[in-house]
């Protein structure tokens, strides 16, 4: 698989989503909190889809009428699609629900803000991010074996760089069912940051990054898929995208037998020097019910290594999506979609 090529865009990204940590003044800037009304509506809508016996990943936006959310979504969803790309939705009182109803609640609000995807060759569209036993660098290689399935740290990256079951998603999402006794913390920083440092600093290093790589995919590899996808870690088109998962980019050459070179590794070891930068990661752990969404083309995301509850019933789970951008015509179709719902609710009523 080979992914396409850029020209190096040779101007510093300003606006919104360029952006250092240092810039925000304490979490309640990147959170929303949902109101008792929205609640209270995705409640109401969580029962009927339960009651109905609904599978999951057939829901749409229609199936959660919820007008008192719906005008503060666009608002998160612009904001993910295109302003600082990230942002962590609290309130949800998940000690009231099952988590087979909080899922569905999570998926109710996830496609207001995006369309959610497979995340592997078994087309689960929901995936459980939990501690399997997993030694990632032993066990890498057997189908469905990713570094979320460890308690191990993971440096900043982009999920999916290698096109895992053919996607890389535009937007990542995290529900947390379940905390750990320690550690966990999740970490964001602006890729259209990191670019600006780049082409300040070290612009020689910024257009090898332009250049390709080979990622390994073996990790979800459909018979017959090349076992390597041959991209690069910056393109800009109308708009930035970064794909980078070092682990990935290394096993990949290894794969494809092309040795990288020292003048291949010092970009990558200066690009992971400046996202650890103290100045520019926002750093955030997640409570039971808290959801984040992060754009995943222009925002590298990392988690540290946790340590576990020993009671299985209480072991960290966070349920993940993967979403593509919720497009114009979409969301017009879902806005009617929902209109029609609430007209259906008044006629019932």
């Amino acid at each position: 698989m080979i992914a396409a090529v850029t020209p190096i865009h040779d101007a510093p990204f300003r606006g919104r989503g360029a952006w250092r940590g240092v810039d925000f003044a304490d979490p309640e800037d990147w959170t929303y909190r949902l109101p008792p009304a929205a609640l209270a509506e995705l409640d109401r809508a969580m029962r009927r889809v339960r009651d109905g016996r609904r599978e999951i990943p057939t829901l749409t936006m229609a199936d959660f009428p919820a007008p008192c959310f719906a005008a503060d979504a666009a608002g998160l969803r612009d904001e993910v699609q295109s302003g600082r790309g990230f942002v962590v939705i609290g309130g949800l009182p998940i000690d009231s629900y099952s988590d087979e109803e909080a899922a569905i609640i999570y998926w109710g609000i996830a496609t207001y803000l995006g369309t959610p995807i497979p995340q592997n060759v078994k087309e689960e569209h929901l995936f459980s991010v939990r501690d399997e036993g997993y030694n990632f660098q032993r066990d890498y290689g057997a189908t469905g074996i990713r570094i979320s399935r460890t308690s191990s740290a993971i440096d900043f990256h982009t999920d999916s760089s290698a096109a895992y079951a053919g996607y890389t998603p535009d937007i990542v999402s995290l529900l947390a069912l379940r905390t750990a006794k320690a550690g966990g913390a999740t970490g964001v920083v602006s890729a259209q940051t990191v670019h600006n440092i780049l082409r300040e600093e070290r612009p020689d290093y910024l257009k090898r990054l332009y250049a390709p790589y080979y990622f390994d995919r073996r990790a979800e590899l459909r018979a017959g898929e090349s076992p390597t996808l041959l991209a690069p870690v910056f393109t800009c088109g109308d708009s930035l995208a970064m794909r980078y998962f070092r682990f990935n980019l290394l096993r990949g050459h290894e794969t494809a037998g092309a040795p990288l070179t020292q003048a291949d590794t010092d970009p990558l070891d200066y690009l992971e020097s400046v996202c650890r930068r103290e100045e520019l990661a926002v750093t955030f752990q997640m409570g039971r019910g808290d959801m984040q969404f992060v754009n995943n083309r222009f925002v590298l995301h990392s988690r540290t290594a946790f340590e576990d509850h020993a009671e299985a019933d209480r072991r960290r789970n966070f349920l993940r999506l993967w979403m593509r951008y919720l497009d114009a015509e979409a969301a017009k179709e879902s806005r009617h979609a929902v209109e029609s719902g609430n007209r259906d609710q008044a006629a019932d009523r």
